[in-house]
């Protein structure tokens, strides 16, 4: 499910969340102050990173190439593991230390979160949480019945009360899946900073059965389309592997990591920044694309599928889906 699939479904349920707020949020503080702030990741665009605390609804953070991005796991968080800013995405409860710059913006000297958090967001972030589908379902059925009604406080008023209801039907399914009404808060908030961007390109790469190398031909040809990200605002590059279901379950799940490590390694070489990067994605056996009885079906299967998103509240919607109508080679 990729990142342009979570903001169609999000935009009804969550245009209520988007007030204006300066996204600068410590104007009195001086320039190079400590600070130390703990809340959720709720936006990323490129090197700016969006975080709600219990004191501010949108505290603004900078992210630099040496960032440093910890996970603690383990017994008392004793065990750490140092990882790229490219895990920082929506859904994450973190630990930002870092000083103040003359524009009263946090730059972030190293960011921490829980192994727990981290994994929850990454189910968010990779479609495999259960809870998205049941949501996303449940929006679409409220978009289509609010379709004709005038964009009004009242009607925002309405759909609140509406999505209300439809969360506390969701309790039964969320109890026989496992998840608790903190799952449901944090997909809704991962939805809610999705809908603000639009497909512009895909791009996907093949491979060899049980392989995970990229040929030549790929290799040319992504760094082409991927630079298309460099010269278009608020762009950013969404990395997701798969697998075909024949074989191994486990190898097939470590093959569509390997691969999606793989087409992430050109991305950089090609010059784009982790900043420009979200997190690649091992999605292994999931949304087969054919039919795994024909060797032509499996080879189809066996792919990583790079997309260019643009963020609309800074392109404006010009950027959004131009690259349909003169596709790269390779583009689907």
């Amino acid at each position: 499910m990729s990142l342009a699939m979570f903001a169609s479904v999000g935009i009804a349920a969550t245009a209520q969340d988007a007030p204006s707020v300066p996204q600068t949020a410590a104007p009195g503080v001086p320039s190079g102050q400590h600070a130390v702030v703990e809340g959720l990741v709720i936006g990323r665009d490129g090197s700016t990173m969006l975080v709600r605390t219990a004191s501010s609804p949108r505290v603004t953070v900078l992210l630099q190439n040496d960032t440093k991005a910890t996970e603690k796991g383990g017994f008392l968080g004793w065990s750490r593991k140092d990882l790229a800013i490219t895990e920082l995405v929506p859904g994450l409860q973190v630990k930002v230390d870092g000083t103040y710059d003359p524009d009263h913006e946090l730059v972030a000297k190293k960011v921490e979160f829980s192994r727990g958090s981290y994994n929850t967001a990454n189910q968010i972030n990779a479609g495999l949480n259960p809870v998205n589908e049941k949501v996303a379902a449940q929006q679409d059925q409220l978009r289509s019945n609010r379709r004709d009604i005038d964009q009004t406080q009242q009607d925002i008023a309405s759909a609140k009360q509406d999505i209300s209801t439809t969360q506390q039907g969701l309790q039964a399914n969320v109890a026989a899946t496992g998840q608790n009404t903190q799952a449901i808060g944090q997909t809704n908030t991962r939805i809610g900073t999705l809908d603000q961007y639009a497909t512009k390109g895909t791009y996907t790469v093949q491979f060899a059965n049980g392989r995970s190398a990229v040929t030549r031909k790929y290799k040319d040809e992504l760094t082409d389309f991927v630079k298309q990200a460099a010269d278009t605002p608020g762009a950013m590059i969404e990395v997701q592997g798969y697998a075909s279901k024949v074989g191994n379950p486990a190898l097939n799940q470590r093959l569509s990591s390997e691969r999606a490590d793989n087409v992430l390694t050109i991305i950089q070489q090609a010059g784009v920044p982790l900043t420009r990067i979200l997190a690649p994605a091992a999605m292994g056996t999931t949304e087969q694309v054919a039919s795994n009885h024909t060797r032509a079906g499996q080879a189809q299967n066996r792919r990583v599928v790079v997309t260019i998103v643009v963020n609309q509240g800074i392109s404006g919607g010009q950027n959004a889906n131009t690259a349909s109508n003169t596709p790269a080679p390779g583009m689907m």
